[in-house]
């Protein structure tokens, strides 16, 4: 019994990390579309010193799950949940790398001396992803599967979003409308978005498995086939 309150109080506290490190990337990428709105240099290089210490949290992470497999040896769904864990806190990792590729992209524009103006489709993906992002850090804390649910399917929105803003910035740089320069750097920028939906999904895949012990994916196949 004893060793049962252990190994529940170390997996709570792996919990507490996780969340924490969620909520720390969350803040990253709002601060680095902030920076590029903005156009703060300084807000840029504050978020590209903060990735490591998101790195570190992911290893500390790491080595709370390792400690917990070598001291309690957990079994099935307590193995299943403790190796999940590390999965999504590289996922959020690689939101922060993410995150910090957007913040750079302000020294970009700077250097350019190129101002911020993105189209209605660059806007709505990131919109869109930090939504995904802000949800997802709820599903977590809630163990709200619905609205996992929901968050997995939206990532389809931002897939679409980028698509046609591929085909606005051709249609942009046969007017001559905008600089290659500038079109490759919003290219970039909508690609990393784009990534940082598609991390987002995992982490719901990863929220739905931690719950249920199942694939997410079959089970959005079969809501959509419902929905018609």
């Amino acid at each position: 019994m004893v060793n049962g309150i252990h190994y529940e109080n170390q997996t709570m506290l792996l919990k507490a990390e996780i969340s924490k490190m969620l909520s720390l990337v969350l803040q990253l990428y709002k601060m680095a579309v902030q920076s590029i709105e903005d156009g703060d240099e300084r807000l840029a290089k504050r978020v590209m010193d903060l990735d490591d210490p998101i790195d570190d949290l992911n290893r500390k992470i790491e080595e709370t799950v390792y400690e917990i497999i070598a001291r309690f040896n957990p079994m099935a769904k307590d193995l299943r949940y403790v190796i999940t864990m590390i999965k999504f806190a590289n996922n959020l990792e690689r939101i922060a790398d993410l995150a910090h590729n957007i913040a750079k992209k302000t020294l970009t524009l700077k250097s350019l001396r190129e101002k911020y103006d993105p189209t209605r489709e660059l806007k709505e993906m990131i919109g869109i992803s930090i939504d995904m992002t802000k949800d997802a850090f709820t599903a977590f804390g809630d163990r709200n599967l619905d609205l996992v649910k929901e968050i997995f399917i939206r990532d389809k929105q931002v897939d679409k979003l980028e698509d046609q803003f591929s085909e606005k910035l051709v249609e942009l740089s046969k007017d001559g409308k905008m600089s290659i320069e500038l079109i490759i750097t919003y290219t970039l920028m909508a690609r990393d978005v784009e990534r940082i939906a598609d991390h987002v999904k995992n982490l719901c895949t990863e929220i739905y498995y931690i719950e249920t012990g199942e694939e997410l994916k079959p089970v959005i196949k079969q809501l959509k086939k419902e929905q018609g």
